[in-house]
């Protein structure tokens, strides 16, 4: 195997070291195998589970006729297998090869699935219908809420998807209820991806009648460690659930799908929520979006069911075969955004991947909502304006920390790279610039008004990664971290601060889950294989008010346009 073909091909270093590997194991029988190994290694590391060989040969990747003939050279090879056996790669029917280990983990977290999906008897219908007759809707039509809530209620495994603004934490709030109205004594856990997605799942839940539920990341109800990534849980030692709510499930890798439902009983009910039209995980996969790639379908008895317990007629038929019939509903009411908003209807322009539609909302809103100008000069001046109520609450000797932290989050600018120009790195130093000019002592290290974003989990702490605070003095005068917690405030000290940067713009990526009044989006005036409209989508939806768009015509087509589609096996696995 030559090195340097493959490093001048640009495959990463990571892809290259294992083309060695596999071209070692091989005995260098084959130099095709190796290459291949690496474009799959690439792949992986930009979110895709498995690589589409059929692609491969379509855009002329390596030298090889056919489809055919590179199959057949895999199926020679000494590291490649077929399902059942174990080797480094795994080559499916499909045309589909695999690292053995997401493979593995794909066929376990799709059997898992259809293992659960099946109908639950009511316990107490009398009480369910007593429920449903207490609840008003909210708006006329259909309440997707509702059905929601009784698919939840009466399966094993149920995935409700939606946009912003759609009721999903009032869906859970509502299940909460509802599931201990059946039964008193269910044992019920909540968890989601990230710390900052539990502490606000912990948030919402902390005023029901259950309030001793404590949400916690996946990881920590896994016991998953850096000692121990396979965590304390699995078949032989399973958790204790017999329901378990999953927030924000759109952050779920395949891996962690897989570890998650090894570690569940059979008899525990899943519930899944989260936005499938959001970026996917960091990490190989998009489960939740792999969940809810057709549309729902309900059979003819949970149809008389949402018309006994809502009074509601649904019909909602789909020539598509599924395990997930009655187990999936796509919420559609937006109780954020209605027909006349900027964001809803610019949100709903990008989602649909037509860039006229995209300019039409733009003609037709404010005309600050888009600016092309992406020198340094403007981009300082568009941010600084912005943040301006905040940095005179820092400077004004009247406010307290908490009017500074509501304040703060009230804007963000939210950036597609993390370094480079147009980047979360330019903005921030930026305006540390500027504001040292005003006299902040941006130049040290810690200085008063500096917000800060946490970028790893800390227990001890209660800080979890995505939690934004503020470096101010205390009462006292003395320099120290403050965040708010619920009602009130909390202050760190700054030597116990676990990880963390400056957070006046951060990733579009580190957002998911916020809320704030009035977003910036800055996209690179440079090409960036991280554009696409999934991305744009999640940034826009983190506005509740106002949103502003930095970026040139071209690379707003560009994102626009490009959609990122994971390769995976999990949905097809899922069709009957």
């Amino acid at each position: 195997m030559n090195d340097l073909i493959l490093r001048q091909a640009g495959f990463s270093e990571l892809a290259c070291q294992f083309a060695r590997f596999i071209d070692r194991v091989n005995q260098g029988n084959d130099e095709l195998v190796p290459t291949i190994a690496a474009l799959l290694s690439d792949a992986v590391s930009q979110g895709h589970v498995c690589l589409n060989l059929a692609q491969v040969i379509r855009q002329s990747i390596v030298n090889c006729d056919s489809t055919t003939e590179l199959l057949a050279r895999l199926e020679a090879s000494r590291v490649v297998g077929a399902a059942g056996d174990y080797k480094p790669l795994i080559l499916t029917d499909e045309g589909l090869l695999y690292l053995y280990r997401h493979w593995s983990d794909e066929q376990h977290v799709a059997r898992a699935i259809r293992q659960r999906c099946q109908s639950i008897a009511v316990l107490k219908p009398d009480v369910l219908q007593q429920d449903f007759t207490e609840w008003q809707s909210a708006n006329d039509g259909i309440d997707w809420q509702k059905i929601a809530v009784l698919m939840a209620l009466t399966r094993q495994f149920s995935v409700i998807s939606g946009g912003p603004g759609t009721g999903k934490t009032t869906i859970v709030l509502r299940l909460l209820q509802m599931l201990y109205r059946q039964d008193e004594q269910l044992s019920i856990g909540l968890v989601a991806p990230t710390g900052k997605a539990a502490a606000r799942l912990q948030q919402a839940v902390s005023e029901s009648a259950k309030s001793t539920l404590e949400a916690k990341t996946v990881h920590r109800l896994l016991g998953i460690t850096a000692d121990n990534d396979k965590g304390r849980y699995n078949p032989q030692n399973p958790l204790a659930l017999d329901v378990l709510i999953v927030d924000e499930a759109s952050m779920i890798d395949i891996s962690l799908m897989a570890k998650l439902l090894n570690a569940l009983p059979e008899k525990t009910r899943i519930i899944m929520l989260g936005d499938s039209q959001q970026l996917a995980s960091v990490e190989s996969g998009a489960v939740l979006a792999n969940l809810c790639d057709q549309a729902p379908q309900f059979s003819l008895a949970f149809s008389l069911a949402i018309e006994k317990f809502t009074n509601m007629t649904v019909t909602n038929s789909s020539e598509q075969s599924s395990i997930l019939t009655d187990s999936l509903v796509l919420l559609q009411h937006s109780y954020r955004f209605d027909h006349k908003s900027e964001i809803g209807r610019l949100a709903k322009a990008v989602q649909s991947g037509a860039v006229p539609s995209v300019h039409q909302v733009i003609d037709s809103a404010k005309p600050n909502l888009w600016q092309q100008q992406l020198d340094a000069a403007s981009i300082q001046r568009h941010v600084a304006a912005n943040y301006q109520p905040y940095f005179d609450a820092v400077t004004s000797n009247n406010d307290d920390a908490q009017n500074c932290l509501v304040l703060f989050e009230q804007y963000r600018v939210l950036s597609a790279l993390k370094q480079g120009p147009q980047s979360v790195a330019a903005v921030n130093e930026l305006i540390e610039r500027q504001l040292q000019k005003n006299g902040w002592k941006t130049y040290q290290g810690f200085y008063n008004g500096r917000p800060i974003m946490v970028t790893k989990n800390d227990y001890r702490q209660r800080l979890f990664n995505g939690d934004t605070g503020l470096i101010l003095h205390d009462q006292k005068g003395v320099l120290r971290a403050c965040f708010r917690s619920e009602q009130s405030i909390r202050w760190v000290d700054i030597s116990r601060l676990p990880a963390h940067e400056t957070a006046f713009a951060i990733t579009i990526h580190k957002s998911q889950g916020s809320e704030f009044d009035k977003v910036t989006v800055l996209l690179p005036e440079e090409d960036s294989p991280l554009l696409n409209r999934e991305l744009l989508y999640t940034a826009i939806t983190r506005a509740k008010n106002h949103i502003s768009l930095l970026c040139s015509e071209m690379m707003l087509a560009k994102t626009v346009q490009t959609q990122h589609r994971r390769e995976t096996g999990l949905a097809k696995l899922l069709m009957e």
